[in-house]
């Protein structure tokens, strides 16, 4: 049986390129491109992996890493942050919503793969960390 992974991204290309990468990582997709059909896709199935945009058209990516972690009780399944933004606050605020990883856009696949492969390894059940790679990868 194959992972889930839940792709949350307002960007057709870019919701696109990433589905195609985590199906060559042997994940099914779900896709939405904007909270109301993530939550959707959340009240049918529990993701293994969920990618957020913070940047949604409706309500923000934030809001759906709180959902998550709140009213739906996942605690430990990891959540990756995307956004063109780096600055601390954004990955502060990203943290405590319930982010585990917070990646600046644009990025690699390489790079995507490198952050999905840390937190597959290394979430902990209920210990959230924004992990942030200092150095390009």
């Amino acid at each position: 049986m194959k992972r889930l992974a839940l792709i949350v991204e307002d960007d057709p290309a870019l919701q696109r390129a990433m589905g195609l990468h985590l199906e060559q990582m042997h994940f099914e997709i779900a896709a939405a491109h904007h909270y109301e059909a993530a939550v959707d896709h959340l009240a049918d199935r529990r993701p293994h992996l969920v990618c957020v945009g913070l940047e949604l058209p409706t309500k923000s990516g934030y809001e759906l890493c709180e959902y998550i972690r709140g009213p739906l009780g996942l605690k430990s399944v990891p959540i990756l942050v995307t956004s063109h933004s780096s600055f601390a606050g954004e990955m502060a605020s990203a943290e405590e919503a319930g982010a585990n990883a917070f990646l600046k856009k644009p990025f690699t696949m390489l790079q995507l793969t490198k952050y999905i492969d840390v937190l597959l390894g290394a979430t902990r059940p209920s210990t959230p960390y924004v992990r942030r790679l200092q150095r390009p990868l």
